[in-house]
């Protein structure tokens, strides 16, 4: 494939018990995608042997732990569609987020991207006082998140790659500069895509790092405009 077509991108650390679904979801797509770069960002655990056992379905990639936003990076280098995906890998997309998205681009030129609802569930084997600890909202919220995300290749070179310092916030730091650089996107009223609460994300793992992070990131977006 050449400049046409959808890619999609997983980066996976460490999640041998979810990947699975994940890739599932996308391969089970009503509107498949046309390639499948799945990114073991080091994984000491069984990850690397489940993506391997989808054999030539996908195209896999392994590195040392370097991050979330390297192993992106690095799909995106290797993949070639006019579209882009991203999906992580203890998340599920629902079967037709991709026909729905692609629709929502093919009859709207001037979108760059479009995000979706995404519904959030505590995940089977987690720790049932999980529930006590972390807010799960019961209705779908507006998903502007990378997993919930179809964007067209030059809008999302336009924006630039992930900041690779960033360990937690690099979408959000990605998606201020989608913002500052005008960015126009669009977010249906329709599931697209859910995410797993099990209490080894990396948001609620490393929530004491978050805060402060995001708060650098928020600072340097404002930074930023006033320099502009």
């Amino acid at each position: 494939m050449s400049g046409s077509g959808v890619s999609v991108v997983i980066p996976a650390f460490e999640v041998a018990r979810y990947v699975g679904e994940a890739i599932d979801s996308v391969l089970g797509q009503t509107r498949p995608p046309d390639e499948l770069v799945v990114v073991d960002d080091g994984s000491g655990d069984a990850t690397p042997e489940v993506i391997a056992s989808y054999g030539e379905r996908l195209a896999a990639i392994h590195q040392p732990h370097l991050g979330n936003a390297v192993a992106s990076n690095r799909g995106v280098e290797a993949t070639s569609g006019e579209y882009v995906a991203f999906l992580d890998a203890d998340d599920i997309w629902a079967s037709g987020k991709l026909a729905l998205q692609l629709d929502v681009l093919e009859r709207d030129p001037e979108a760059d991207a479009v995000f979706g609802l995404v519904q959030q569930f505590l995940s089977d084997d987690a720790d049932p006082s999980l529930a006590r600890r972390v807010v799960i909202p019961a209705s779908p919220q507006p998903g502007i998140s990378k997993t919930a995300m179809l964007i067209r290749r030059p809008a999302l070179e336009r924006v630039g790659s992930f900041d690779e310092t960033r360990r937690n916030g690099d979408f959000t730091d990605w998606y201020l500069r989608a913002q500052e650089q005008g960015l126009t996107s669009r977010v249906p009223e329709v599931v697209v895509a859910k995410r797993r609460i099990h209490g080894s994300n990396l948001g609620i793992r490393e929530r004491h790092r978050q805060w402060p992070e995001t708060l650098d990131v928020l600072k340097a977006s404002l930074d930023r405009r006033r320099g502009g």
